[in-house]
Parts: C-alpha cells; sequence; structure tokens
C-alpha cells in the first residue's frame, strides 16, 4: 500500500502561540478599559459631565421616591456590592485557589480585588466630587465621600470578572459555565444600577467604575494567566 510521503500538516495553532495570542488580547482590552477610566476622570475633573449628570440623577431620584417596592429592592441589592462584602469574597476566591495549589490563580484574585479598591481610592482622592445632594426629604440613601468612581461598581465588576476569568471554566457542563456567566453578569449590573437609582452616584461614577474593575482585572490575568494552572475539566 502506498502512502503520501508529504509530512501531514496541522491546522491547529500550537498552544504556546494561542497562550501568547490571549495574554496580548487581555492586555489590550486591559488597557484600553483602564483609559477610558482615566479619561473619564479628567472630564469629571473639568465637570465635563456636570449638566449631563445632574439631570439624569433628577430624574432617577424622582423615580426612586414614587416607586417604593423597587427602591426597596434596589436598597437590598445594592448591600450585595458593599466593599466589605466584595473584597471578602475576592479573598476568599484567592484562599481557595491557593488551597486547591492554583497559586497564578490566588495571586491574580488577589491583586485585582485588592487593586481595584486601591485605584478607586486614589481616584476619589485625586478627583474629589462630590455626591449627589438632596435635601433630607429627598434623600433615598445616605451616603458621605467622594463620588467619583463607585466603589460598589468597581470592586463588583472586579470579582465578577475574577470568577469568569477564573473561576467558571472549572465548571465540567458549558451549560453550567455559561449559566453562571449571564448569572454574575446580572448582578453586577443590577448592583451598578443601584447606586444612581438610590441617588448616591451620578451615571458617570458607575461607567467610571465598571470600566475601572473590568480593565484592572484584564491587566491582571495577563500579567498572572490563572488557566496555566488551572485543573483539566475533562
Amino acid at each position: 500500500m502506498l502512502t503520501d510521503p508529504r509530512p501531514a500538516v496541522s491546522h491547529r495553532r500550537a498552544p504556546a502561540f494561542d497562550d501568547r495570542a490571549r495574554v496580548a488580547a487581555l492586555r489590550m482590552w486591559g488597557a484600553g478599559l483602564v483609559g477610558v477610566f482615566a479619561l473619564f476622570a479628567v472630564l469629571t475633573i473639568v465637570k465635563a459631565f456636570k449638566g449631563l449628570d445632574q439631570s439624569a440623577d433628577d430624574s432617577l431620584n424622582r423615580f426612586a421616591l414614587s416607586h417604593s417596592g423597587i427602591t426597596d429592592f434596589f436598597k437590598t441589592v445594592t448591600q450585595a456590592g458593599e466593599p466589605t462584602v466584595t473584597l471578602g469574597v475576592g479573598l476568599l476566591a484567592a484562599a481557595g485557589f491557593y488551597a486547591l495549589r492554583m497559586r497564578d490563580s490566588a495571586k491574580f484574585a488577589a491583586a485585582s480585588v485588592v487593586g481595584a479598591y486601591a485605584i478607586a481610592y486614589v481616584a476619589k482622592e485625586i478627583v474629589n466630587r462630590h455626591r449627589p445632594r438632596w435635601d433630607t426629604a429627598h434623600t433615598v440613601v445616605p451616603e458621605h465621600g467622594a463620588s467619583f468612581p463607585s466603589g460598589h461598581a468597581t470592586g463588583t465588576s472586579a470579582l465578577v470578572t475574577v470568577l469568569i476569568v477564573a473561576a467558571v471554566p472549572m465548571l465540567a457542563a458549558v451549560a453550567a459555565r455559561r449559566a453562571a456567566a449571564i448569572v454574575l453578569v446580572l448582578y453586577v449590573l443590577t448592583v451598578a444600577v443601584s447606586r444612581p437609582v438610590l441617588g448616591v452616584h451620578f451615571p458617570t461614577d458607575v461607567f467610571a467604575g465598571l470600566v475601572l474593575g473590568t480593565g484592572w482585572t484584564l491587566v491582571c490575568a495577563s500579567m498572572l494567566p490563572p488557566w496555566r494552572d488551572r485543573p483539566s475539566t475533562g
């Protein structure tokens, strides 16, 4: 039986190439989102969004005051995005990865959530934007401190990105991975929406927090790729 002497050509990419491409994509998207955050910080300092933000916040505040049921729902939701909650869950995830001997994943999770909050804290000090101001009769939830960026949006987006990148792929079933990702995205979006609805942040504060938390976590993933020490799911 005659055989073709020419070597077989594989159309599969080398794993090393795939890994480099993934790291480069994460770094590009992460740096881009962090850049968007920096741009919004500058525009906020020069008050470029003042009129638009105030108008949107007025509408959301009136909505919250006239829909007590929805407001109560968002009051509950916003508690799930408290920094103590998201930071605690993020560090717990890091401890879980470490216990599973997934050292890169543990470092990735810790660096992402702690770093995101640290950057948000510094940004609050630099931008020093006031919170939306209402009289006592129109205050839904009292908050203090600088407004830009939203710590809730920053922390939840960082935590959710960590879980989607490092934890969700460990689920064996494709359907389970998709369902988990959808639930996590809905969680972060609901927490983010709750902040301006409750009158404690301007919409741009929330958007800036989302891009900061997501962007920083993608940058961390490019430096500490969590998939390299991930156990096989079969």
